[in-house]
């Protein structure tokens, strides 16, 4: 989350120390979603932390722990130039958070930008005179999408619509789930802004901005089955291949020989029956 950079370096700390003994899910690294952005398009982020575009920050939060994807707003003077050096170490960058014009994303796509995270949440949406981040995203062959398939962030016929549109190896699905996602309803803090759980949607107290999400991975799959009536056999891809291929994830995504025995394993009505971290139920 866009944080102090001491609070960023101590949890890259945190998570640095698990994945050196990771007890449960494997955790390749990191998604740094800020704090780069653009402060009108901040969401559930908390501005007060809002800061201009440093490669030297990100630099050293990925030399705690790899820092895999950086979500940065590249209507911001120096975004352009985080992303090429982020590229040059291996990091991918995402915008977010911004009010970008189509041209602007086009133009950070050559310094390197591979995304757009939560498509079409925080970003400029498509009007007939200027198509924005939205319309750059339907429209270009390469950038990838995330989509939070909660029927929240995006509507049912708007992620039909994405489904109809884009081919299916350009979408990632995600959850941007946080720390709501077990406790039901309730109260929780999300980078120091409380959050209100309720009927599956967390928003902020005040002022109601959406906070991420409650989402579960294998909900979001039932939801785009039904949504969408695609086949598993195309859905799966973008519940693992694609994003292991953008990240640069090697034998990630596949069930074949040879690969990393990663599996959630769901029942006819999508809820899990076992899940397998290198071949071991977990």
């Amino acid at each position: 989350l866009t944080q102090p950079q001491d609070k960023l370096e101590e949890i890259a700390a945190k998570c640095a120390a698990y994945m050196a003994n990771p007890e449960f899910c494997r955790t390749p690294g990191l998604h740094v979603e800020g704090p780069f952005i653009n402060k009108k398009n901040a969401g559930a982020q908390n501005p007060e932390f809002v800061r201009p575009p440093n490669f030297d920050e990100l630099k050293r939060i990925h030399d705690i722990a790899p820092a895999l994807i950086v979500s940065i707003a590249p209507d911001i003077e120096g975004a352009n130039e985080v992303i090429r050096k982020g590229a040059e170490i291996g990091i991918t960058s995402s915008a977010a958070h911004t009010s970008s014009t189509a041209a602007q994303i086009l133009e950070a796509k050559k310094a390197g930008l591979k995304h757009l995270t939560h498509f079409c949440n925080a970003m400029t949406p498509v009007h007939h005179r200027e198509i924005g981040v939205v319309g750059a995203g339907l429209i270009d062959d390469f950038l990838k999408l995330e989509l939070i398939c909660d029927g929240i962030h995006l509507c049912p016929d708007m992620l039909r619509l994405v489904f109809k549109l884009v081919p299916i190896d350009r979408l990632m699905m995600i959850t941007d789930s946080m720390a709501a996602s077990w406790i039901g309803e309730g109260e929780v803090s999300l980078g120091g802004l409380a959050v209100l759980v309720k009927d599956g949607k967390a928003v902020l107290k005040e002022g109601g901005a959406l906070a991420g999400s409650a989402l579960l991975f294998n909900e979001g799959v039932r939801n785009v089955v039904e949504i969408t009536g695609l086949p598993l056999h195309q859905i799966v891809k973008a519940t693992s291949w694609n994003q292991a291929q953008s990240l640069g994830l090697q034998g990630f995504g596949k069930l074949e020989a040879g690969f990393f025995a990663d599996i959630a394993i769901l029942n006819d009505d999508f809820s899990v029956w076992k899940t397998l971290v290198g071949g071991e139920v977990r």
